[in-house]
């Protein structure tokens, strides 16, 4: 048996990301890093770490090395990007934007993170739609809140988690810009292997720039 957490996967969460953040956002960011805390390693539902883990595609050069386990900033983080291999390189750009920010999340936070096999405990980054209303990042799209609403409540209704309801709304994710990738290989790895997901404990659930931000923790077995 196993823990997991859901924290959102939005990279405006991190530290200095926004220089005007409000204080509510501070308190989000420090609500994420605690959930990841309540565990000292965590595994993300992959086969293996991408070598460097950053937010070079937002244009912020900062990131992880997770061979060293050093944050690098600046030219330190542009030279070693560079320094990569072909293969390296392609690992690093192949690797999902929720994982990235699952990394550093647990960087900051001082607890360890590998692929799967590396611990017991699933961390899922999630992302729901940022489409969801007029004020909204990206343009509304039809259904993009009823499909928020749902996928909060499947995630926590009743004891356990209706992860076939779970998995059906993680396929539609993509068509309502949400991204749910990583949770969707989590609950499918931990299915495959004939666990149950208890509910999740809600410990955020609200809107940041108009996108619903969620995160929690459970317990599998």
């Amino acid at each position: 048996m196993g823990a997991f957490a859901i924290i959102p996967a939005a990279p405006v969460l991190l530290e200095n990301i926004d220089r005007s953040e409000t204080a509510r956002m501070a308190e989000l960011r420090t609500a994420a890093r605690d959930t990841v805390s309540t565990q000292t390693d965590w595994a993300l539902p992959i086969e293996t770490l991408p070598p460097v883990a950053g937010l070079g595609g937002w244009g912020i050069d900062r990131g992880v090395d997770t061979r060293t386990g050093r944050l690098l900033s600046g030219t330190d983080w542009v030279d070693t990007v560079y320094t990569l291999t072909m293969d390296e390189r392609r690992l690093a750009e192949a690797a999902d934007p929720a994982v990235i920010v699952a990394i550093l999340h647990a960087h900051a936070a001082g607890v360890d993170i590998g692929p799967l096999g590396s611990s017991e405990h699933l961390l899922l980054p999630i992302d729901l739609s940022g489409a969801a209303t007029e004020d909204a990042p990206l343009a509304p799209i039809d259904g993009a809140p009823e499909f928020d609403h749902a996928v909060v409540e499947t995630l926590t209704a009743g004891t356990s988690i209706d992860t076939e309801r779970l998995l059906d709304l993680c396929d539609q994710a993509e068509t309502m810009a949400a991204n749910l990738s990583v949770l969707a290989s989590g609950i499918r790895h931990a299915v495959d292997q004939g666990a149950r997901f208890s509910s999740l404990e809600p410990i955020v659930d609200e809107r940041v720039h108009e996108v619903r931000t969620f995160c929690g923790t459970g317990l599998w077995e």
